[in-house]
């Protein structure tokens, strides 16, 4: 303490030898302890310092990352600008060439004017020569005709070929204006797509670093409150340590005071004896001892003549010198005794003077803990009460009661229960989905093969989660939309978020404070899906970019249901029951949303750096459809609309095509067991369970039935179920796939002949095999 103020104590005087100092010495090894503490502790708070340092070094990081990702962003927004200024050049020289076609027609039309005045002139000529030179100058007529004639002839073939000249660079100018103007607005929506993905990772990068920087600066504060706290006990610890060294310091000083005062007075005794001495007149000690021996050679003389007759003096004084002989050790007992006492008394002091100040000390900061938790308390309650107070009679799901208030939702909508034949209810929805002009990307109509509504239709029979792939802006979601249209059925569209990661950012979730239930857009559309309106129709809620977060954490309640759908499909909202609830929820143990027949979900996926992949799971429960890359040449034709198709007609037609077309699903389930299961499990490690062998059952009649074939439905089956999971494997072998596809089509005549749209055989697993091939060669 006396370094820490910058004063310098002053030496203690020697300690003796025989005074014991293992008291001392064990405050000061506890003072070293103390100070090696609170050494440990300052370099702990300074490498947590440094680390948060670090911690901090990365983020700018982060933060140069994401300027550089704006800096990007903004290069691609030039590269668009710079494209529009050529497209406006080349329309500026469109525009000069047009000028120059305008010139030369005005050149072609005053050259006609002009022959037509040579004509004039040359038949004013001839009427002026009737006189009598008519001959000759109908010889010069008949020259000039023929001579104005074939002029004629060769201006009328000079401005046809100077149109066709005109037209045909009009034409071609019209087309490389279009093809450049098409060229832009893809370079353009690629670059704004790729821009807003760009953003969209800088937010998230923001908003993590914000998070971040958010928790440092939350370390950093509990750091120091730690580091305060463990210097403040370290200081008062030390200080306690140094005050007991003090202490101790004083008593040993105390005691060497006594001890040196009680050495000086035996000093100050023998220098009176000496000096006592002295006057007697003994000069040396030499002297003295040859006197002394004299002396006593003569007391002993003297002592012989006088030891029958001793002095009364003398033995009054040797009887007294043998009383305080015998009464000092009583004397020295008691003094020690006396001694010891004061000593275990100033110790006991002392001990409960430094408890005392630690017990102060711990009182003042429990005291101001204590009134710290008494304030936030109260301001808590204050909160609670508040919230309580406004929370009192407010309904616990206002967005479902809307629905339920909505009278559009509760009347029932026309439907047909006649059960659709499902060839000509393909040919219909491919001719609706070309001819609906919401569907058209400007003057591009939207098309579907026969075999993609197919594949839709045989996976509404299969399960009730699809999955639409296939390269960005091919139209995986207008496509359910347009078939929803197309039949009557009723859709929703629901944005998937890069950061949803549970169930509340699906469903949404319950605030006990406020007793509301905060419902999300996949709530309402389901709610809304069994509303008298909807409950009759097919309705498909379509998760867009599926894929953005992982569907196994926030659609998990769904694929557990999708698994377990022979006993009631919902969704668990709240644990215990509110009221007002809207009419369509359950009541067991909690609010459950209950998930009605007629609903399909579609997610669409595109695979790029700013998705994830799906896992096996939800593979297994899912029917996947590849859209093709270029759309098929079709030649629309007016389809008059039809009658909205129930579910109920719709599940019949499917349940048909299973009792008509048994023998389908028999070959495509045979065709599996026999030629591919062995090879797939022994070379490829590849099986499959009952789930697909049912899936099989459920979705090849419904393909054949709609136009299909066993060919087909096997084909689908073994591109985006079985031989999908050889993508991403690192082992595969050329001659061991090429092998594969040498079987499959070994084994292909057992389905008999097929025809998959122009083209023979299992076309999309070829074409799946070839890539696998190709990348492994």
């Amino acid at each position: 303490m006396a370094d820490r103020e910058g004063v310098t104590p002053d030496s203690p005087p020697p300690v003796p030898a025989d005074l014991p100092l293992s008291r001392a010495q064990e405050a000061w090894v506890e003072a070293q302890q103390l100070a090696d503490l609170y050494r440990k502790a300052r370099q702990q708070i300074d490498e947590e310092l440094t680390r948060v340092a670090d911690r901090q070094d990365e983020l700018d990081a982060e933060a140069k990352r994401i300027a550089d990702a704006n800096e990007a962003a903004a290069d691609a927004r030039q590269a668009v600008d710079g494209a529009r200024a050529e497209l406006d050049e080349d329309r500026r020289r469109h525009d000069e060439a047009e000028g120059q076609l305008d010139d030369r027609r005005a050149e072609l039309d005053r050259r006609e004017r002009e022959l037509n005045a040579r004509a004039l002139q040359v038949e004013q000529g001839r009427l002026d020569a009737e006189a009598g030179y008519l001959e000759q100058e109908r010889a010069h007529l008949h020259r000039l005709t023929e001579q104005r004639g074939q002029l004629l002839a060769d201006l009328t073939a000079e401005r046809h070929r100077l149109l066709t000249d005109v037209e045909r660079l009009h034409a071609e100018q019209e087309e490389q204006w279009r093809r450049r103007a098409a060229e832009l607005d893809a370079a353009r929506l690629k670059a704004e797509a790729e821009l807003e993905q760009r953003q969209a990772a800088a937010d998230n990068r923001e908003r993590q670093f914000r998070e971040r920087e958010r928790q440092l600066r939350a370390l950093e504060e509990n750091q120091e409150e730690d580091r305060a706290y463990l210097q403040q006990r370290a200081e008062l610890a030390v200080a306690a340590q140094l005050r007991q060294l003090e202490l101790t310091r004083d008593r040993i000083a105390r005691q060497y005071e006594v001890v040196e005062g009680h050495a000086r007075d035996l000093q100050r005794q023998l220098d009176e004896r000496n000096e006592s001495l002295r006057l007697a007149g003994f000069e040396s000690p030499e002297l003295l001892h040859q006197r002394v021996r004299q002396l006593t050679e003569e007391n002993e003389r003297l002592m012989q003549r006088v030891a029958t007759v001793p002095a009364a003096a003398d033995l009054e004084l040797l009887a007294q010198l043998q009383r305080e002989h015998a009464e000092c050790p009583g004397v020295r007992a008691r003094l020690e005794f006396d001694n010891k006492k004061l000593r275990t008394e100033q110790n006991a002091y002392r001990i409960a003077n430094t408890e005392l100040e630690e017990l102060r000390e711990h009182r003042d900061a429990l005291q101001h803990s204590v009134d710290r938790h008494k304030e936030l308390l109260a301001q808590t309650q204050v909160e609670l009460d508040k919230l309580v107070s406004s929370a009192h009679g407010v309904n616990p799901f206002p967005g479902l009661t809307e629905l339920d208030d909505n009278p559009d939702l509760q009347q029932e909508r026309r439907v047909t229960d006649n059960s659709p034949d499902l060839t000509d209810l393909v040919a219909y929805a491919q001719q609706r989905i070309l001819a609906d002009e919401t569907n058209r990307r400007g003057s591009t109509p939207l098309a579907y093969r026969a075999r993609d509504i197919r594949c839709l239709l045989g996976g509404m029979a299969m399960s009730r989660l699809h999955i639409l792939q296939g390269i960005s802006g091919i139209g995986k979601t207008t496509f359910p939309k347009a078939f929803a249209k197309a039949i009557g059925a009723d859709f929703a569209v629901i944005e998937v978020q890069a950061g949803w990661r549970d169930r509340q950012d699906l469903i949404g979730h319950l605030n006990a404070f406020e007793r509301r239930y905060y419902e999300t857009a996949f709530t309402k559309a389901i709610y809304q899906a069994a509303c008298p309106a909807h409950r009759n129709r097919p309705f498909f809620i379509i998760l867009d970019e599926m894929n953005l977060a992982h569907p196994e954490q926030y659609f998990a309640d769904v694929l557990s249901g999708l698994e377990n759908m022979g006993s009631r499909f919902r969704l668990q909202l709240t644990s215990h029951q509110m009221e007002p609830r809207p009419r369509l929820l359950d009541v067991d143990k909690g609010i459950h949303l209950p998930i009605p027949d007629n609903v399909w979900f579609f997610g669409t996926s595109n695979h790029d750096e700013t998705t994830v992949q799906f896992a096996d799971k939800t593979y297994d429960r899912a029917h996947v459809i590849e859209l093709p890359t270029t759309p098929p040449p079709l030649t629309p034709r007016k389809v008059p609309p039809r009658e909205a198709i129930s579910r109920r007609a719709l599940a019949r037609s499917f349940g048909n095509a299973g009792r008509d077309h048994h023998d389908a699903q028999e070959q495509v389930v045979s065709f599996l067991r026999e030629y591919l299961a062995r090879t797939l499990a022994i070379e490829f490690k590849i099986g499959w369970g009952p789930r697909l062998e049912q899936q099989v059952r459920d979705f090849a009649p419904v393909v054949v039935a709609a136009g299909g074939s066993p060919g087909e439905a096997a084909d689908h089956i073994l591109a985006t179920r079985v031989l999908r999971r050889l993508r991403g494997r690192y082992n595969l072998r050329p001659e061991k796939l090429q092998e594969l596809r040498d079987l499959i089509d070994e084994g292909w005549s057992h389905l008999g002949a097929t025809q998959v749209d122009g083209g023979d055989g299992p076309v999309a697993a070829r074409a799946l095999l070839d890539e696998l091939i190709e990348a492994g060669a």
